[in-house]
């Protein structure tokens, strides 16, 4: 395989679970990609509780939530802020939530982000003795998540 060209980049393809390859997982250098078909199942279950809980007006409002979170969060995928895995799962996330909780979500998700990372930073200061210029990564999933559960489930905020 020739790295210097157009041609795939597909290192190695292996599966998560199961022969049927449904969640497989490529693996692109040293990042791993889930497959679209995990996007595309969370949206058409979106699509369909839509439809099954507003009619055909549903069908419009999934629309605009899934649009939502990729116009929105575009330029901090730009600027290498955010995966495109992360704006997927907005994307998903939208298609089952209401407007109001969808533009509750975002900056909910971004503060427990914050408090995570800031966990991560005080961790690393007290167990290894320093985190100024070092990197922190996280997974940004985690944040969205708990995120959602704080706008359904809890604390009034929705």
């Amino acid at each position: 395989m020739n790295w210097g060209t157009n041609e795939s980049y597909i290192a190695d393809a292996s599966y998560v679970s199961g022969g049927d390859g449904f969640w497989k997982r490529q693996v692109h250098g040293n990042r791993c990609k889930h497959s679209n078909r995990l996007i595309v199942s969370g949206l058409i279950w979106g699509l369909a509780f839509r439809l099954l809980g507003e009619g055909s007006a549903g069908a419009v409002h999934f629309l605009m939530n899934i649009s939502i979170p990729v116009i929105l969060l575009f330029l901090l995928f730009s600027l290498c802020i955010l995966g495109a895995g992360d704006i997927k799962l907005f994307s998903i996330a939208g298609g089952f939530l209401t407007l109001t909780q969808l533009c509750y979500l975002i900056p909910v998700a971004f503060v427990v982000g914050a408090v995570i990372g800031a966990g991560k930073i005080v961790y690393k200061k007290v167990t290894v003795g320093y985190a100024i210029g070092t990197k922190t990564f996280m997974h940004f999933s985690t944040a969205i998540l708990i995120g959602y559960f704080i706008v359904v489930w809890g604390w009034g905020i929705a």
